[in-house]
């Protein structure tokens, strides 16, 4: 019984590039709506062999256990013999397709290990229509997660676990790939449209806010005008009201002037009219 959906090989030095495509390959959910041909199967039970070492007992009992073979290949990996040995142990168990080789470095021709590689005579047409016959050389299709940059990386990672996940569960990963896409748009568009209520209830909170502000900027403005006012009729019916009191109307006239300085300081003194105070005259 197969306890294992993929076994992940790879040498000791490509452990961490293994690791990240079968995180990837666990984490991804396929789309609600596909239907896999078979019940039961599923592609997130990751094995992974990168210690390196023969091929023993307990890592035979592996690979006897999973359905597929996911093989890291760079120049590194080419000639391992623990790694050729665990190939072709996989392959006298299982099917060719049940093999998918990834490469993560290098060029194909350094990397892939020489059972990957077909070698086959091709007949062409000369334009002469003299036909010849050539052997050229036909690597496997392989996943790809070569990439220059991290950015490039993480997008042929998303890319080729949708591939990976496709032929473990027996779909055609163009299908699944068409899927991912359609459900990656609705994701954006359900992003834009939250982003979209978000952004109008701020502007709905900030012009309450804004409403409230110049309310409260209208009710300060009467508050001062007010006070002006106040102010104005206290400075010219105060000294009237001591006309007869020479000694008050100093203490009056000294108490407007430094009202009148402090209005000066906020900016107000022009808005107060000039009073005759009835004393010093």
């Amino acid at each position: 019984m197969d306890t294992h959906d993929i076994c992940i090989l790879s040498v000791k030095a490509d452990e961490a590039v293994a690791r990240r495509l079968g995180e990837s390959i666990r984490s991804y959910r396929l789309p609600s709506n596909v239907k896999l041909p078979e019940e039961g199967l599923d592609y997130r039970r990751i094995l992974y062999d990168c210690e390196g070492g023969p091929l023993d007992d307990a890592r035979r009992e592996a690979l006897d256990a999973s359905r597929f073979l996911v093989m890291i290949c760079t120049p590194a990996t080419r000639n391992d013999p623990g790694i050729l040995a665990r190939l072709a142990y996989f392959r006298r168990k299982r099917r060719k397709e049940d093999v998918i080789a990834v490469i993560a470095a290098g060029e194909p021709a350094d990397s892939f290990p020489e059972s990957f590689i077909e070698k086959k005579p091709v007949q062409h047409i000369l334009p002469d229509m003299t036909v010849v016959e050539r052997i050229e050389t036909i690597e496997p299709v392989a996943a790809d997660l070569r990439g220059d940059t991290e950015r490039r990386r993480r997008e042929v990672l998303r890319y080729e676990t949708v591939r990976i996940t496709a032929s473990v569960l027996g779909l055609h990963p163009d299908d699944l790939e068409q899927r991912q896409r359609s459900r990656r748009r609705r994701a954006v568009l359900s992003l834009l449209a939250l982003v979209g209520v978000v952004c109008l209830a701020a502007a709905a909170i900030f012009l309450r806010l804004g409403l409230i502000a110049k309310r409260e900027g209208d009710v300060a403005a009467e508050q001062t005008r007010l006070s002006l006012s106040i102010a104005q009729r206290t400075i010219e019916e105060l000294p009237a009201s001591f006309a007869g009191d020479e000694q008050a109307l100093a203490y009056i006239d000294e108490a407007i002037a430094n009202a009148r300085e402090s209005l000066d300081e906020l900016g107000l003194g022009e808005l107060l009219a000039a009073p005759e105070t009835g004393g010093g005259a």
